[in-house]
């Protein structure tokens, strides 16, 4: 099974398209206005906080784990210590010790609570196929706590520092 990505597609491109608006908007400050770079450049940081939120907030799932990533923290556990994959007041992973793992990007929402959380169902119905495939294969269960792998994803965030500030640095450097 290859590794598969889970994302809310309004949560994602709403903030996307915010930080390309304001990226935009910085680079025509920076541009000709070269008295402002202190403005370009808070709107490019914005930018950079935008996509954080909204892009690389995801589900990220393989045959042997699944991981979570909130605001560039991913935390991994293993199926093994997956008891149960929720939808009803946000997408909730149980694990198996009683503590849980929790997504920014499908977390709960009066506008969710109204409409049964239907842009959740998907990620639910992926998630419980390849818990369900990970539960029939031999495991490494063990009765101790589960264990969390919590990860600072530090390249994904300097690949978005480049595209951001380094044209806005090409700029100003002109």
């Amino acid at each position: 099974m290859r590794m598969k990505v889970i994302r809310r597609p309004a949560y994602t491109w709403l903030p996307v398209t915010g930080a390309v608006a304001g990226y935009l908007f910085a680079s025509l400050l920076m541009g000709p206005l070269q008295e402002e770079p202190p403005a370009a450049f808070l709107l490019g940081g914005m930018a950079v906080f935008l996509w954080a939120l909204g892009w690389d907030s995801a589900i990220r799932c393989d045959a042997d784990r699944v991981s979570v990533t909130n605001l560039l923290l991913t935390s991994t556990v293993s199926w093994s210590d997956v008891a149960r994959v929720t939808a009803d007041d946000g997408l909730v992973i149980s694990l198996r010790d009683g503590r849980t793992l929790g997504s920014v990007a499908f977390g709960s929402s009066l506008l969710g609570t109204f409409t049964g959380y239907r842009t959740h169902r998907r990620a639910l119905r992926l998630l419980a196929e390849a818990h369900r495939t990970a539960s029939q294969s031999p495991g490494d269960s063990d009765d101790g706590p589960a264990r969390i792998i919590v990860t600072f994803e530090w390249r994904r965030l300097l690949w978005a520092l480049a595209a951001v500030y380094g044209p806005l640095l090409f700029i100003w450097a002109l």
